[in-house]
């Protein structure tokens, strides 16, 4: 079994931008720019801030690239710094709601976890309900395209554990579309 032709390219991008190539590292950025946009945008639910962390993963990926190993975990390594840095901003936006909270002298505002009865959700608004785990996991697997060993190695956590994790997330999305409750 061949390995795909645009795997390779990549590899051959990152081995001449470890050397210095400029037009090889600005290749990298055109060519996944894109698709980190899109899964950061699934995982925060918000493009603006996606684009930031966009910004922020490849100013890491260019600080790091000398410490990858392996080009051919490019892409496995280069959406985990992402999904780190989707981590990094929802933490950060928790701590700017939970600040104009206490400005506000107000308690936050709940947010229904289900939609009212015979209200039917969208897929968007089902999948932003996920735990942020489960998000992240069909982000890769369903926007970005990544397999279960890749997508094992861009989140830190076990292949058995992506496996769970989209299953659970495929149970939930069922119930939210069919208008369920949990």
């Amino acid at each position: 079994m061949g390995r795909e032709p645009d795997r390779i390219f990549d590899e051959y991008l990152v081995v001449l931008a470890r050397t210095g190539s400029r037009p090889a590292l600005t290749r990298l950025v055109m060519r996944w720019s894109p698709r980190l946009q899109g899964y950061a945008a699934r995982v925060l639910g918000d493009a603006e801030a996606a684009r930031d962390v966009v910004q922020e993963t490849w100013a890491a990926v260019v600080a790091g690239l000398g410490r990858l190993e392996d080009p051919a975990r490019f892409r496995a390594w280069l959406f985990g710094i992402a999904t780190r840095r989707c981590a990094d901003a929802q933490r950060s936006a928790v701590r700017v709601r939970r600040l104009r909270a206490v400005v506000a002298s107000e308690a936050l505002l709940a947010v229904p976890a289900v939609a009212a009865p015979g209200e039917r959700l969208d897929l968007a608004a089902a999948i932003a309900r996920l735990p942020d785990d489960q998000r992240a996991a069909v982000a890769l697997f369903y926007g970005a395209g990544l397999g279960v060993g890749e997508i094992a190695g861009a989140l830190g956590v076990a292949p058995g554990t992506v496996k769970s994790r989209l299953f659970a997330a495929r149970r939930a999305l069922a119930e939210f579309m069919e208008g369920g409750s949990s």
